[in-house]
């Protein structure tokens, strides 16, 4: 299996793992543990990178959600689809993030994981609000 399909599996098993967090309001070790317990040994491969991803998401969410509120016109926070809000929560981390991924394969993967995981509109908008956010990062980057 290619590299990209393995960090496209971690960054779907973020994305379940972050919706868990969510609903559960849980984020210690033990729920992240009681996470994988029900995962199979195949899908454990991806645990390292899909926890690392969750905890800087989680680490720096504030910072995260007002990239987003800021890129997103007319939506509040609040009224976002869960799955799409935490999926565009990873794709800010990854921009801000120290993987130096470009932006085009951040927004695809974002939209890649949308068609998989969320309604039929959402890779649509995920990938609107990502741009947003990638062209603000880069406007506030210096040369």
């Amino acid at each position: 299996m290619s590299g990209t399909a393995s960090r496209r599996r971690g960054r779907e098993a973020a994305l379940q793992l972050l919706y868990q967090v969510e609903f559960s309001g849980d984020s210690s070790p033990r729920a992240f543990e009681e996470f994988w317990r029900s995962r199979s040994p195949k899908q454990q491969a991806e645990r390292p990178f899909a926890e690392t991803l969750a905890r800087r998401v989680l680490d720096r969410r504030i910072e995260i959600d007002a990239l987003i509120d800021r890129a997103s016109d007319n939506w509040q926070l609040e009224r976002f689809a869960r799955m799409d809000l935490n999926l565009l929560r990873i794709g800010v981390c990854e921009l801000l993030g120290p993987d130096g991924l470009p932006p085009e394969i951040v927004v695809n993967e974002a939209i890649e994981v949308a068609k998989k995981y969320c309604d039929e509109g959402s890779p649509a908008f995920v990938n609107g609000v990502l741009d947003r956010v990638a062209r603000e990062l880069k406007q506030s980057t210096p040369e």
